[in-house]
């Protein structure tokens, strides 16, 4: 076995046949990152000219000038070979000693263990404890196995196999999530691909919706260059609002709900004294009010965008065999029509088309307690009736001495923050 520095198109071949691949082991990953100052490096392990492992990493430098080496969702390699792995990770701290670093950073894609729905552990389900330990032996530091949202990429995702047609899939989501589905479309929702063209509208959307939930949201020049490299990798659902559906489908409730009123007005009079009946009619009023309004409200729409509206962008990523929902956002005011259920049930039947073998709506956290304050991310993914995954999580191999200085500084950063 030899270490070698590989070629861009040696590597994009060996990552894109490999059985952990992901989008962030990928050339067109690298090439954004390289955008904003990250030094890329392929390297890998051959045997008479096979690729048998191989990484892309970013060189970036830190305090002092000093430089930290991170392989996101890396290494590909086979974690259960210790000979293989053992030697990858010897060259692999030379190689990053003799650039100048002194820590590599991993998060490989290998799943830990995989859950029930409602994240309980399975009881035929084995954990791959042996990729833990063979990492340990070899010096790398386990960033543990953290709930939250602390580490460089997540730790919890919540998947969806694609083992079934998809009607058949569809028919065990969450009783729910099938009604808000439905319930878009009735209302006037729809869903086109978006394009370059696209990229402000869905920049405002992430922002406002990040802004409104306090998450991290990126520039409109990011996700500009992110579709410069990656655009092949990308979809970008739009969710929009049709104003003459919008309208009909709201001019339908209240007609029928009229009518309902009417008949119970009817029935009330030959029987006031039912409280039954009563009760009937004092809801039936807050639906007219309510459906009421609702048509005003159609009205104004059909005459401020006549063309219709987006409201809600899903972003989504080809990685490996799985289709990943990277990120999400709805408008404040157009909350009530739900889109995402609309955005990912494209997500969803696109995967199907593409023969992907899973669906991944990534990040999620560890804890289930309904009082964690991102509970209903789970709680909106959990409804299409998947599985809760979770990866082995970060590690840290040391390289030179400063590593301890670097810990060492960040633990007192850390302490003034308190």
């Amino acid at each position: 076995m030899e270490f070698v520095v590989l070629g861009e198109e040696e590597f994009r071949t060996f990552s894109k046949s490999y059985p952990q691949e992901s989008f962030m082991q990928t050339v067109e990953l690298a090439h954004l990152k390289e955008e904003y100052g990250s030094k890329v490096h392929y390297v890998g392990i051959k045997n008479k000219k096979k690729i048998l492992a191989a990484t892309m990493m970013l060189e970036d430098k830190t305090i002092f000038s000093k430089k930290m080496f991170y392989a996101p969702r890396g290494l590909l390699v086979d974690y259960h070979d210790k000979e293989l792995l053992s030697f990858f990770t010897k060259e692999l701290k030379q190689y990053i000693k003799k650039c100048g670093g002194f820590i590599l950073t991993i998060d490989p894609n290998v799943v830990y263990r995989v859950r029930s729905s409602d994240g309980d552990i399975l009881p035929d389900e084995e954990k791959d404890q042996i990729t833990i330990d063979n990492l340990l032996e070899l010096g790398y530091r386990h960033h543990g196995f953290n709930l939250y949202l602390d580490a460089l990429q997540a730790r919890w995702a919540y998947r969806l196999p694609l083992d079934e047609d998809y009607e058949t899939k569809k028919s065990k989501f969450s009783k729910s999530t099938r009604k808000n589905i439905e319930s878009c479309k009735k209302k006037g929702l729809m869903v086109r691909e978006g394009n370059v063209d696209d990229l402000s509208t869905m920049t405002t959307i992430f922002d406002l919706t990040s802004k409104r939930k306090d998450f991290f949201s990126r520039s409109l020049s990011y996700y500009q260059k992110m579709y410069h490299h990656m655009k092949d990798l990308m979809t970008i659902y739009i969710a929009y609002l049709d104003p003459e559906v919008y309208y009909q489908h709201t001019k339908t409730l209240l007609d029928e709900e009229t009518k309902v009123h009417q008949e119970l007005e009817a029935k009330l009079a030959s029987n006031p004294t039912s409280d039954k009946l009563l009760r009937k009619l004092e809801t039936s009023e807050a639906l007219v009010r309510k459906y009421k309004t609702e048509l005003e409200h159609a009205k104004q729409f059909k005459i401020d965008y006549p063309k219709g509206k987006d409201i809600g962008c899903l972003l989504s990523l080809r990685s490996g065999n799985e289709y990943l929902t990277l990120s999400s956002g709805v408008l404040e005011e157009y909350k009530s029509f739900t889109p995402k259920y609309l955005m990912y049930e494209h997500h969803i039947q696109e995967a199907y088309k593409e023969g992907f073998k899973y669906c991944n709506f990534y990040g999620i956290t560890g804890d289930f307690n309904p009082q964690n304050k991102y509970y209903g991310i789970y709680e909106f993914k959990k409804g299409f009736n998947g599985n809760v995954i979770e990866y082995i999580g970060q590690f840290e191999l040391p390289v030179s001495g400063f590593y301890s200085v670097y810990k060492a500084l960040k633990r007192i950063k850390s302490w003034f923050r308190k």
